[in-house]
């Protein structure tokens, strides 16, 4: 019968049917292990692509009967881009469809497709033969959109509403989903956004990774609603599986410093199991039976995976404890740690309920400079009638004494004598009970509110005096020390500070640290100074909150003092940020205070060991 039909007919079906059949039962890493190749400029492994064993069940959860999405919280450097390029490139070649990837900003989409997408397609050869090159004439194929037969694949940021509110899509990828922006212009959430745009297809997959950030952690929230697959490992000794963490590591390292700051030389890590005590060595403990535990088995259709870096191929564990070690120093080191290697949401608890302990901190400095400060800053808070003023002391390790909180009334217009009076304020010479004196070294100036022309023309023509303008960064995630910005004097340049994170600093050290030393705040008793009950109760003035906003959990300061004076904790945040901005030797400092020659360069180490327990090495 067949040979009475055409050939041309036999060819037509054929295509037909090809178009229609299924795609072929290949899993994303057995994809992975067939097609992909890494390119030499960024690949860890360049060459052909070998599945690490906890990326397998990710990347093949994508694939799995009745799942429709799959949540990854991973730390750093565990191939987590690497997972989501061997889901589209599969899907490109064996089962084409509308795609679409999400990244934080559209410049990450461009530098992901130029970076990562580009060269490994080029290495690639069943994908290069579908993702044409892009050419000038060819308005197909652009840096943020790849055409290939049955489908494309589109890159936005989270902050292009556009992007995301477009056509359907059957594929959706979100990475660094905790990086997204809250509101995708005024279109509300883009993760809902996007994934309102799977909808029309009853075969959708949804991919979310991240590694997470706090208590408004999204990756954090998704995974919770997930299976919870923690990937952990099986002590030979007792049997029992574990999930590796900084708390159950010992270790033995060298200290040494150098200017007043410390680095460390880590040479063995040992892992203690918290069930019988055996201790295993890195390479012990990447040998055992592991895999994935799921804590949250009757979720089916959401597979959300758990992994930090104690279990990367590319970071050993002596580098870990070393970061760690390094990150205590720091709050925003310590929160970038926790994050990207331990792949946990960073949660401290800074809330202050009561002000009394602080009040009895207060203490006789017995002149204007107790011992110990070096260095002197100065903080200006700028009001429609007044300046607030705070100078504070410095010290090795960033000790901090509170010197004169203050307020010069007066209206900050242009030609107004309280300026004048700031500049006799910071011209002043403060003294140490041995007749020793010390001035402020800098001045940070707040430049919100309806005087800030004010402000940067007073700061310029005081440049040489160190007088500053700032600009608090009411945004979680700026850094202390931000962006510098042009202001609306010319010439006059505006630094950005992070306040919202700095207050968290400042209040997680007046919770934690209750013992004189490094990080710690004094305050003097002499209520001449200002620091008065009305003081702390400014100092308490806001509270960190969760609330919901564009369908989003955000955290933010709310200020719940009945009067709204909340200046003590800007000041102290400004302060910590001028004093930051100088970069202070304090081996330099103390000398200068001394009038003595500075100590010589030299490094002094000692070996130590310790097993952290609950952020504390004893």
């Amino acid at each position: 019968m067949s040979r009475n039909v055409p050939k041309k007919t036999i060819k037509l079906m054929q295509t037909i049917l090809a178009d229609v059949a299924p795609p072929p039962l290949m899993s994303v890493s057995e994809w992975a292990d067939e097609y992909r190749q890494i390119p030499a400029e960024y690949g860890a492994d360049p060459g052909r692509w070998v599945s690490k064993n906890y990326q397998i069940p990710i990347m093949d959860a994508f694939t799995a009967k009745g799942v429709n999405k799959v949540v990854a919280m991973l730390g750093a450097q565990l191939g987590k881009s690497e997972i989501l390029f061997n889901l589209l490139g599969r899907y490109i070649h064996l089962d084409p469809c509308p795609m679409l990837m999400v990244q934080p900003t559209v410049e990450d989409s461009q530098d992901f497709s130029k970076e990562r997408l580009t060269p490994t397609v080029a290495m690639t050869p069943v994908l290069s033969a579908r993702i044409h090159e892009q050419k000038s004439r060819n308005g197909g194929n652009t840096i943020l959109k790849k055409l290939f037969p049955g489908g494309y694949l589109s890159l936005v940021g989270s902050n292009a509403p556009s992007g995301l509110a477009k056509r359907s899509i059957r594929v959706l990828v979100c990475d660094e989903v905790d990086r997204f922006s809250t509101s995708a212009g005024t279109e509300g959430d883009p993760v809902n956004l996007a994934e309102k745009r799977t909808s029309n297809f009853w075969n959708r997959i949804i991919g979310l990774f991240s590694t997470p950030t706090d208590r408004t952690s999204r990756i954090n929230r998704e995974y919770m609603l997930g299976s919870q697959e923690e990937w952990r490992y099986k002590c030979p000794n007792c049997g029992e599986w574990h999930w590796l963490t900084i708390d159950n590591m010992r270790y033995e390292y060298d200290t040494f410093e150098n200017d007043g700051q410390k680095s460390y030389e880590v040479k063995k890590v040992w892992w203690i199991c918290p069930d019988c005590g055996y201790e295993y060595t890195e390479a012990e403990v990447k040998n055992m039976e592991q895999g994935y535990i799921a804590l949250n088995p009757g979720v089916t259709a959401v597979r959300s995976f758990h992994v930090n870096a104690f279990t990367s191929p590319w970071v050993h564990w002596t580098d870990i404890v070393r970061e760690y070690l390094e990150a205590q120093d720091d709050e925003e080191s310590m929160k970038t740690f926790v994050n990207t290697r331990l792949a946990e949401i960073y949660d401290p608890d800074s809330k202050i309920e009561d002000l009394e302990p602080l009040l009895a901190r207060r203490e006789d400095y017995g002149a204007e400079l107790p011992e110990g400060v070096t260095l002197l800053t100065a903080a200006v808070d700028t009001q429609d009638d007044r300046l607030e003023y705070e100078i504070a002391g410095w010290g090795r390790g960033e000790e901090r004494w509170g010197i004169e909180k203050g307020i010069l009334l007066g209206v900050p217009d242009y030609d107004s004598p309280v300026w004048e009076m700031l500049d006799r304020l910071l011209a002043k010479e403060w003294h140490f009970k041995d007749g020793r004196t010390l001035k402020v070294s800098r001045t940070f100036v707040d430049y919100g509110g309806h005087y800030s022309k004010q402000v940067a023309d007073y700061c310029l023509k005081r440049k040489a005096l160190q007088r500053v303008p700032i600009r608090g960064a009411q945004t979680f995630g700026v850094p202390l020390i931000g962006p510098i910005r042009p202001s609306q004097v010319p010439g006059a340049k505006l630094l950005y500070v992070g306040v919202d994170d700095g207050k968290q600093h400042i209040m997680q050290r007046l919770k934690a640290i209750t013992e004189p030393g490094p990080k710690y705040s004094h305050f003097p008793l002499d209520e001449q100074r200002g620091y008065t009950r009305t003081y702390f109760k400014g100092l308490l003035a806001e509270r960190l909150v969760i609330e919901k906003h564009a369908g989003t959990l955000v955290k933010k300061w709310k200020n719940i003092a009945a009067d709204k004076r909340n200046e003590p904790i800007d000041l102290m945040v400004y302060n910590l940020a001028c004093m930051r901005s100088l970069l202070p030797d304090w081996d330099l400092q103390e000398a200068i205070v001394n009038g003595t020659e500075p100590a010589k360069k030299r490094k002094t180490h000692k070996t130590q060991y310790g097993c952290i327990r609950k952020g504390v090495t004893v």
